[in-house]
């Protein structure tokens, strides 16, 4: 997987980075919104396959500089509206009514959590994407015998 983090925190940013590239992922961190957007954006450019996702999976700290994580998540949902994105913070579910997100792509997780927590709810992210295409690629096999 390719792992997107932004983390103001940059002890949170090295455990992230440790966790996922232990479990052979690769990590990017951001220390700020404004420097995931331009790390976002770069890698949709670099994508020659507009189909996938420049990343398999974007943790966004809730409360960083510059931007936040609910400002930096709008915008990366304006270039890639099934963009997987999970809000890490420590205020709790309510923050995802307050910015009104909705779909199996934005996911939550609370301070404080253990790694395990972290790694199921990303990694179920692309279990989930992958179960999807399999449907999809399964569905128009099926129709194309009609």
């Amino acid at each position: 997987m390719l792992i997107l983090v932004a983390e103001d925190s940059q002890a949170y940013a090295l455990l992230y980075q440790k966790i996922f590239e232990s479990r052979g992922h690769t990590v990017i961190v951001t220390n700020d919104g404004l420097e995931c957007l331009t790390a976002y954006a770069n890698e949709a450019k670099a994508r020659k396959n507009k189909q996938s996702n420049p990343y398999d999976a974007v943790i966004l700290d809730y409360e960083m500089p510059k931007k936040n994580g609910f400002e930096t998540a709008r915008e990366i949902l304006g270039m890639v509206p099934n963009q997987k994105i999970l809000f890490i913070t420590a205020f709790g579910d309510e923050i995802l009514t307050k910015m009104d997100f909705k779909g199996d792509n934005i996911g939550l997780i609370q301070k404080p959590f253990n790694s395990l927590d972290l790694i199921n709810k990303v990694e179920g992210f692309s279990q989930l994407n992958d179960d999807i295409k399999a449907y999809q690629s399964n569905n128009t096999k099926l129709s194309q015998n009609f």
